[in-house]
């Protein structure tokens, strides 16, 4: 049930879907396994338990590979499982009373290999922030194979006697319903780091466009303004203003201009330079907010910027295309420094300056002042 609720907030949520259906349908062969201990038969109980156990599994490898990202092929150990099973079946067929040594050791060599495969998939997950759930969960993988392995032994050299099978049969079900239930919390604590991740993802970044929000632009500029560039540069700011947006959604609709954002956003972080941190800040603003760099190199990065957008081309519909400019507007602390409020209010400035004078140009605060 807690995969279930979670699944519509994760990526790759359809792996949580086969977690829990191998959940399921390991708890339905460890209850007819149960049923047999205690002495409620069910007709062919042994054999319906094992298959479900053998499905359980398989379907915790294609939940492990899907949750990953691996691809499909990965999950090839499920064929050769299929083969052994097919085999086990129709022995159990074949005999009134199959003998429960023959279907341990097929038993083993169908969920063994499985379970350790998907023991490997967890243990090389590369995703740094999942590693250690992933790699606790695969240490009790290799456990459980490990334990069916050395259930299998004493049947293989004839050492165990119908007792002791009966006895080990009971441990071994114990051992694995503890292991399913560490296993299972090892997933929960992946799928918490997951959702902490988009929780964080979502309170910093813009859904649509993957840049920074206006939250974390706005914290970062007053922290660079309050402890600035060691080498006394300036805090620098461009901001840019999509022009005549709301043409683009009255006449195409908001798909397309959603396309126009996307686009700009790529543009932009095209165009920038490591280190330069890129927002979207309004509707249809962005924000550029630069490390150290002199006048000329602002000029050339904004001018780069408006021409990299013009020139792009967007299909807003069969057959038509259109093009979008933007008006950019630069500027920075200067000499007697600036609070961050003052910063935007002169990019403002500038931007009323580049609108007045006819869009798609840049428009430096302090070359408004000069002229002024």
């Amino acid at each position: 049930m807690g995969f279930w609720r979670v699944t519509n907030y994760l990526t790759r949520s359809d792996s949580l879907l086969y977690w829990g259906a191998a959940y399921g349908v390991l708890s339905i062969g460890f209850m007819m396994l149960a049923s047999n201990i205690v002495g409620l038969v069910v007709p062919r109980g042994q054999l319906i338990a094992n298959l479900a156990i053998d499905a359980g599994i398989a379907l915790s490898l294609v939940a492990t590979n899907r949750l990953f990202g691996r691809p499909a092929r990965e999950n090839w150990p499920i064929a050769v499982a299929v083969v052994i099973a097919v085999g086990e079946v129709a022995y159990a067929l074949s005999r009134p009373v199959p003998d429960y040594s023959v279907m341990l050791i097929v038993g083993v060599a169908v969920r063994g290999p499985l379970t350790v495969a998907t023991g490997l998939a967890l243990w090389r997950h590369a995703d740094a922030s999942h590693r250690p759930p992933a790699r606790l969960a695969a240490i009790f993988h290799f456990a459980w194979a490990a334990t069916m392995a050395m259930r299998a032994v004493p049947v293989l050299i004839e050492t165990q006697d119908m007792h002791a099978f009966e006895i080990s049969s009971v441990v071994a079900l114990v051992v694995r319903l503890l292991l399913s239930w560490v296993i299972a919390i090892c997933l929960l604590w992946m799928i918490a780091r997951q959702l902490d991740e988009r929780l964080i993802r979502y309170a910093n970044c813009d859904t649509l466009t993957g840049l920074s929000n206006r939250r974390v632009m706005w914290e970062a500029g007053t922290q660079r303004i309050a402890a600035p560039d060691r080498n006394g540069g300036d805090v620098v700011l461009i901001l840019l203003d999509i022009d005549h947006f709301k043409q683009v959604n009255d006449r195409w609709g908001h798909p397309a201009g959603d396309a126009v954002l996307a686009m700009v956003a790529k543009r932009i972080g095209e165009t920038v330079r490591p280190g330069d941190l890129v927002g979207r800040v309004g509707g249809k603003e962005f924000m550029i907010l630069l490390g150290t760099a002199s006048p000329v190199v602002v000029a050339d990065l904004a001018e780069r910027v408006r021409s990299a957008i013009e020139a792009t081309p967007i299909v807003v519909a069969e057959g038509y295309e259109i093009r979008c400019t933007i008006s950019l507007r630069c500027s920075r602390t200067g000499r007697g420094g600036a609070s961050w409020e003052t910063l935007i209010a002169q990019a403002d400035a500038a931007l009323y300056a580049a609108k007045h004078g006819g869009r798609n140009r840049v428009v430096d605060h302090a070359a408004l002042a000069e002229a002024a």
